[in-house]
């Protein structure tokens, strides 16, 4: 079962990066189908309170405003290198690397982050992601946190 469940990881992996800047409509739309259906109806995302980001997130309509949020704020730079770990039972651990941009600022700031995935019957239920720089990623939105505090979950 474990590398049925990072199998799923890698998928939405996958199918997260490319729908952060596509701007072809029909494959957004196409992209959104497949990763919803790889997410529980009651998926919880968990983003560390203190980034700009930052807050509880449970169901498909919050993951929407997550991604909405997370496009407005930051530019991928230099693509993202994710390691898959199989942590035994329901869960996977990702690390995860890349550069954000901040489309506020222009600053960009390395991002190095740590994900738990809990994986119910082939499906994400829970996602926990733990940034190892919070400061420089508040800093670099330049005090974007009250517009895109969500107030969800």
């Amino acid at each position: 079962m474990s590398q049925e469940n990072i199998d799923v990881v890698k998928r939405f992996e996958d199918l997260m990066v490319p729908s952060l800047e596509e701007t072809d409509h029909d494959a957004s739309e196409q992209r959104l189908r497949q990763i919803l259906d790889i997410l529980d109806p009651e998926v919880t995302f968990y983003a560390t309170p203190s980034i700009p980001h930052g807050g509880t997130y449970v169901g498909h309509d919050a993951f929407f405003k997550m991604g909405e949020q997370f496009r407005d704020l930051w530019e991928i730079g230099d693509g993202v290198q994710i390691e898959y770990i199989d942590s035994g039972g329901d869960r996977v651990i990702t690390l995860a690397e890349w550069t954000a941009i901040s489309r506020h600022t222009g600053k960009s700031v390395p991002v190095r982050m740590v994900e738990v995935l809990t994986i119910r019957d082939g499906r994400i239920k829970e996602l926990r992601a733990f940034y190892e720089d919070t400061m420089s990623l508040s800093e670099a939105a330049d005090g974007m946190k009250g517009k895109y505090n969500p107030g969800l979950g």
